[in-house]
């Protein structure tokens, strides 16, 4: 099955309440975000909960050789005090060679000596990401070997492509650290609780320098987050863990990326909205991506599922349903006796007698549990 079509969704924590009925239900909406600004297509989508805003989206900085791409949004709940946020990457580099790091910081690299995940956590994240927190208290740390593991293999996937067009010249290798924490601090006379996950990836590289061979490691940092009053945490994180695992990238767009960078690479073109062009047309004529890379993209999607089983014990499962309007399967959380699709959206609700074609209005079918 296209890893497009696998929507991985779960019980939001408050939903749309008819008047006259006492049941509780839920309501997701899909939210496409587009690459707007260079291939023109979908980059990744998620679900977000009715009545939640989201910001952001996929921006490129053409000044950077290759153009990069950053991704960075919230997702913010109605009164503004709860928002599941991904941060935009940071890229370092770091090696022993002066001139090489002069080189890479001209091209907008922070230059730094690479550092692992739970030490970032430890000493980087509040102060760079977090500065208005205070007394602000590490509660927990934790290394996720396993979505570390899943994200190398992803990371070699990628690597493939980019080097079937420009085979580097050099040894590589490709290495990643994940973990987990979890805060809690003061805004302003809020006490709040944060649960951060970062993924580093180290890219390092063999270089020939004036000095011989040396490691010139290229490595990148990318914090996700969700955040809540402390109180409201517990009650919050199945809403977190619903946003969060249904986030899907388009592994067509990363292979568009990587032949993007391989080609400039290779032919060292500046000129880089003519190869958007061309990569605009492999786009068109490509109907499918290789079996490997959606095979390493979904087990680092699994990977990154499991994260939240390790945040509370009240979160529930989710079976799959069959989804005739929209033609896909979509993954819902148990404990839920009814649901409905509208092809895009979702409304989950125990009460036998509840209709949402009646009570909000909309066109909407009900949808059963695939065998």
């Amino acid at each position: 099955m296209h890893l497009l079509q696998r929507l991985s969704v779960g019980l939001l924590a408050a939903g749309w309440v008819a008047a006259s009925m006492a049941a509780e239900h839920v309501v997701l909406h899909t939210h496409v975000v587009m690459d707007t600004q260079g291939f023109q297509e979908e980059a990744f989508r998620l679900l977000v909960p009715e009545g939640w805003r989201f910001d952001g989206g996929m921006e490129w900085d053409m000044n950077r050789f290759p153009a990069e791409a950053f991704t960075h949004y919230t997702v913010t709940s109605p009164d503004g005090a709860t928002a599941f946020e991904q941060f935009p990457h940071t890229s370092l580099f770091w090696a022993q060679d002066h001139m090489l790091q002069q080189s890479y910081a001209q091209s907008g690299f922070l230059i730094a000596p690479p550092v692992g995940a739970e030490e970032a956590l430890r000493t980087l994240y509040l102060p760079n990401y977090r500065p208005q927190a205070q007394s602000a208290e590490l509660l927990e740390v934790q290394s996720l070997p396993e979505l570390a593991q899943q994200v190398v293999q992803w990371q070699y996937a990628l690597m493939n492509v980019f080097t079937r067009i420009s085979p580097p010249a050099f040894h590589y290798e490709i290495r990643v650290d994940a973990a987990r924490a979890r805060y809690r601090y003061l805004v302003g006379e809020r006490q709040t609780m944060e649960e951060v996950t970062v993924i580093i990836v180290y890219f390092i590289a063999q270089m020939p320098t004036m000095y011989g061979t040396m490691p010139a490691i290229t490595w990148s940092v990318a914090p996700r987050s969700f955040r809540a009053p402390a109180q409201d945490m517990d009650r919050r994180l199945e809403t977190f863990r619903i946003i969060a695992a249904s986030v899907q990238d388009n592994p067509a767009w990363h292979e568009h990326n990587m032949t993007l960078a391989a080609v400039i690479t290779r032919e060292q073109l500046r000129q880089q909205q003519a190869i958007f062009k061309r990569l605009d047309d492999i786009r068109r004529s490509q109907t499918e991506m290789s079996d490997r890379l959606f095979d390493s993209w979904q087990r680092r999607s699994e990977a990154q599922d499991r994260v939240f089983e390790r945040y509370s014990q009240s979160i529930r499962g989710v079976q799959s349903y069959e989804d005739p309007v929209s033609s896909r399967q979509v993954e819902l959380p148990h404990g839920y006796g009814h649901a409905w699709s509208n092809g895009s959206d979702y409304v989950l609700s125990d009460d036998g007698g509840f209709n949402p074609n009646t009570v909000g209005g909309g066109t909407w079918t009900e949808i059963h549990p695939a065998r």
